[in-house]
């Protein structure tokens, strides 16, 4: 799969009952399916998708799983409303993103960063080991080489992130990685860091800020700094729907409204 900035997921070869679960998925989020609807049966499924009944019910297994239906004797599948679909599951967000995200869903992306990003810095910043601080130094230089190159400073700067979680020794913060790559991905479509040097040099004085006040193991610098990077992102893409007259993001968790 390739993400909306030539961002490139590694790819792996799809069984059948992966694809049924992605059509149906994506089918479900672009309304076609819509919420509270009933699912066509089974044999209408297995035609449309061209698989076997194992494949369809293996497929609907995991959509269930998902949260997206809900199976019932004598009723049928249920399209679930969008609050029980677990939207930190890597294909939910994976199935948004190649469908195209709105300014609605990048603010979600933005608020759950800005919930939890800063305490996993903060956390990383009392609990890394040598190594995981390595691996941060690693992503960051990574970052440093990619002035030009779009593609590369999104993987480095994914890899940092990720090696932050890694450090907070937290399984319920690591578990938001692939939110941050969702979110990575589609604000750097939307403005990216190496579009110009001032940015650019901006961009990485924020995260070398991170970086820093993790190594001197200072938890509540660590928090700030990403909290700030958090925001300053938000707020370039926000100015950037605007100016190219999209819906503006409003973010109320960063500007303090009601």
């Amino acid at each position: 799969m390739v993400l909306m900035n030539g961002f490139q997921k590694p790819s792996r070869a799809r069984s059948a009952h992966d694809l049924v679960a992605h059509g149906i998925g994506q089918n479900i989020m672009q309304g076609r399916f819509p919420i509270g609807s009933i699912l066509p049966g089974d044999v209408e499924l297995m035609e449309l998708y061209g698989v076997s009944r194992t494949a369809l019910r293996e497929a609907l297994k995991t959509l269930a799983a998902k949260g997206l239906i809900e199976s019932k004797t004598k009723v049928g599948t249920k399209v679930l409303d969008r609050n029980n679909w677990n939207m930190f599951d890597a294909d939910i967000l994976d199935w948004h993103l190649e469908m195209g995200v709105d300014a609605r869903f990048l603010g979600w992306l933005f608020e759950i960063r800005q919930m939890l990003e800063p305490l996993a810095c903060a956390t990383a910043a009392l609990r890394r080991t040598p190594e995981q601080l390595k691996a941060m130094h690693k992503a960051l230089q990574g970052m440093y080489g990619c002035e030009s190159n779009r593609q590369g400073f999104t993987k480095a700067d994914l890899a940092f992130h990720q090696a932050i979680l890694e450090a907070s020794g937290n399984p319920f913060l690591q578990s938001i990685g692939s939110v941050i790559g969702a979110a990575l991905a589609t604000s750097f479509t939307i403005s990216s860091p190496v579009s110009s040097d001032d940015r650019f040099n901006e961009v990485m004085r924020q995260h070398q800020g991170v970086f820093d006040a993790i190594d001197q193991r200072n938890p509540a610098a660590a928090s700030d700094a990403m909290a700030a990077l958090i925001l300053q992102a938000a707020e370039r893409v926000q100015i950037k729907h605007a100016e190219s007259s999209l819906a503006r993001i409003q973010i109320h968790t960063f500007s303090g409204a009601d």
